[in-house]
């Protein structure tokens, strides 16, 4: 385990910041990125330390549970700047497609993640959700034109 620079305690490698002092970490920040030593080191997971947390490029991209699932994933994903959408007709026709491009780096901010594959994989949840309900609103929608 590495110390702090400035306290001297013990901190995580998965943590950009020391916990007790507050001073930015001097461990490498990508896989296989060397160290003073030239040993490699895993990528410091900054999730949830808000504005200072560093965006790995793996989750950057579309998120469709942000975008069909709006209020609901963001509560799940700490995100609560989704609750816009519940503001009529601009919340729900803006927000969704803000939601939808910005939602990956705003959960990654906003809430702590194990590793970059446990965000992809409850993130991929969120998508199907979305798509399985999208599809069920089509589906309800489709009835009811029909049957009007």
């Amino acid at each position: 385990m590495p110390y702090c620079r400035e306290c001297g305690k013990e901190v995580s490698t998965f943590m950009a910041f020391c916990r007790n002092c507050g001073v930015k970490l001097n461990i490498p920040q990508a896989i296989g990125e060397k160290d003073d030593k030239g040993t490699k080191s895993p990528a410091i997971n900054s999730s949830g330390n808000g504005a200072s947390s560093e965006i790995p490029p793996e989750i950057k991209g579309w998120n469709w549970g942000a975008f069909f699932l709006w209020w609901i994933w963001g509560i799940g994903n700490n995100t609560y700047i989704s609750l816009l959408t519940l503001i009529p007709y601009v919340g729900q026709i803006v927000m969704p497609f803000v939601l939808g491009a910005k939602g990956n780096e705003w959960a990654w901010k906003n809430k702590r993640w194990d590793s970059i594959q446990h965000f992809k994989s409850v993130q991929w949840k969120w998508e199907s959700a979305g798509i399985i309900w999208f599809v069920i609103a089509v589906i309800i929608g489709i009835l009811v034109a029909v049957l009007s």
